[in-house]
């Protein structure tokens, strides 16, 4: 059963021995925290593997913008505002490129010499219906470990969350890699080809 955040936030007070919130919205101090905190640690988290749900592929045209340094690069490719992490792109590895932020738009773009470019991304994700339980779990101990100090006003907590995450963290991206290969792609594997 898929998480919400306003679940996910109650998981995480739980664990820090807080009482549960109604809604992110409630007027009390655990609710503003929660809200204050919720997107900023689930960006975070989701940054910090590729999540196969937060895994894809995008196409980028030229945006008609002049590079900064149009000596080296010819053309400019913004970057979508829901990408929190370029993990490659289909150039060739004797292509040069950079990331940088645009004079014109003050958004990260890509320069490179090319027309197109196909980037395999990590978005920012928000809908929790696709969450893996794990990355639920991981999610809500890394909240806890932030409401340990700012609800309870316990660093000893704090730490003893902080391995909990490391523990669960590695559990979670261990799943995340080994469910990375899809069917179609063993199904298409040559050696399993051969054998039958």
């Amino acid at each position: 059963m898929a998480s919400s955040p306003l679940e996910i936030c109650n998981s995480a007070l739980v664990k820090v021995g807080a009482a549960r919130i109604g809604s992110l919205s409630d007027p009390t101090k655990s609710a503003r925290i929660c809200n204050e905190q919720y997107n900023k640690m689930r960006k975070k988290l989701l940054r910090i593997h590729p999540w196969n749900f937060s895994k894809r592929s995008i196409s980028l045209g030229a945006s008609g913008n002049t590079p900064i340094f149009s000596d080296i690069y010819t053309n400019e490719f913004s970057i979508p505002s829901n990408v929190l992490r370029i993990l490659k792109t289909d150039l060739a590895t004797t292509t040069s490129w950079a990331l940088e932020n645009s004079p014109t738009t003050n958004k990260q773009v890509i320069l490179a010499d090319a027309v197109t470019i196909k980037i395999q991304c990590l978005i920012d994700m928000t809908d929790t219906t696709v969450f893996t339980p794990d990355f639920d779990e991981v999610l809500a101990l890394l909240l806890a470990q932030d409401f340990a100090y700012s609800i309870v006003q316990s660093i000893s907590l704090a730490r003893e969350l902080k391995l909990e995450y490391k523990y669960e963290l590695g559990q979670a991206r261990s799943f995340s890699s080994q469910e990375r290969g899809s069917l179609q792609e063993v199904e298409s594997d040559t050696w399993i080809d051969i054998r039958n």
